[in-house]
C-alpha cells in the first residue's frame, strides 16, 4: 500500500458520526500564548459539542475564544484509526436562559472534574475535518 492511500479524509457527516460512537475527546484552549489540551467527555448536538465541567482554566478561558475539540479511535488489531478535529467559537452557556441552552445542560454529559460540575460550554463548529489511517 502506498503511503498516500493510508490516509483517507473523511467528509463532514462521516466526522460527526464517528464522534457519537466516543464519549471521550480532547478541548484545546490557548491561556497566556501557551496551548494547553485537557482530555473531556463530551456530548454531541447536531454539530455542537457540549461540555460539563468546573470553575477552572477551560472555563475561563474557552467562552469567546477560538478553540479546538479532538477525537479519536484506533482499532490495533485491525491496523485502521480515526480521528476528529473540530475548530470553532467556545461559549459559556452556564447560566444563559434561552431553551437551546437549557435543552444542552440536559444532556448526559458526565464530567471528571471535581464538584461542582456547575459550568456547560460549548463549541459552534467553525472548521470540521478528519481523516482515516490505515497501517501499511
Amino acid at each position: 500500500m502506498e503511503h498516500r492511500d493510508a490516509i483517507e479524509e473523511l467528509g463532514r457527516d462521516e466526522c460527526l458520526a464517528l464522534m457519537t460512537t466516543q464519549r471521550l475527546g480532547r478541548l484545546g484552549v490557548v491561556i497566556d500564548g501557551v496551548p494547553l489540551v485537557l482530555p473531556m467527555q463530551f456530548a454531541l448536538n447536531g454539530e455542537t459539542v457540549v461540555l460539563q465541567t468546573n470553575q477552572g482554566a477551560k472555563s475561563l478561558h474557552a467562552p469567546l475564544t477560538s478553540v479546538s475539540f479532538e477525537v479519536d479511535h484506533v482499532d490495533w488489531e485491525q491496523g485502521v484509526g480515526w480521528s476528529v478535529l473540530i475548530q470553532g467559537l467556545g461559549e459559556d452557556i452556564s447560566t444563559a436562559i434561552d431553551e437551546h441552552s437549557e435543552a444542552l445542560r440536559s444532556l448526559a454529559v458526565h464530567s471528571w472534574a471535581p464538584p461542582p460540575a456547575d459550568r456547560w460550554l460549548t463549541i459552534i463548529p467553525r472548521v470540521i475535518t478528519g481523516r482515516r489511517v490505515r497501517a501499511s
